[in-house]
């Protein structure tokens, strides 16, 4: 992954070709730019060009640009199931919102840390 002015990137590497491939994963349900590039330092420049071009573009076609999004997240859990949380986070010494982002990054394969608050 990588990131600027806020946008995200996934990388994958196309082993046919040998070239790595980029797309902004953090902007709405499909990407508002995708790049590619031989090697990593090139991707990056590719990147940042691309969202920088992006950003020119909406200005000057006077468009509101597709904001990366926020992290954040309204989450009702109904009384009973925050009271579950609440003494399961308080169990591991953690703030609800820490033991949350842990439960959700383990079910989903991101694993327990990093990435998070």
């Amino acid at each position: 992954m990588m990131e600027y002015k806020g946008y995200v990137a996934a990388v994958e590497f196309d082993d046919s070709v040998e070239v790595l491939h980029g797309r902004v994963v953090n902007s709405g349900p499909y990407p508002i730019t995708t790049f590619e590039a031989p090697d990593a330092g090139e991707l990056r420049r590719e990147f940042e060009r691309s969202i920088d071009e992006y950003l020119k573009w909406c200005e000057e076609d006077g468009a509101e640009p597709r904001r990366p999004s926020s992290g954040k997240l309204n989450l009702r859990l109904g009384s009973e199931l925050y009271a579950l949380v609440a003494a399961a986070a308080g169990t591991s010494r953690m703030s609800i919102n820490s033991w949350i982002v842990r439960a959700v990054r383990g079910s989903v394969g991101a694993g327990p840390t990093g990435g998070g608050p």
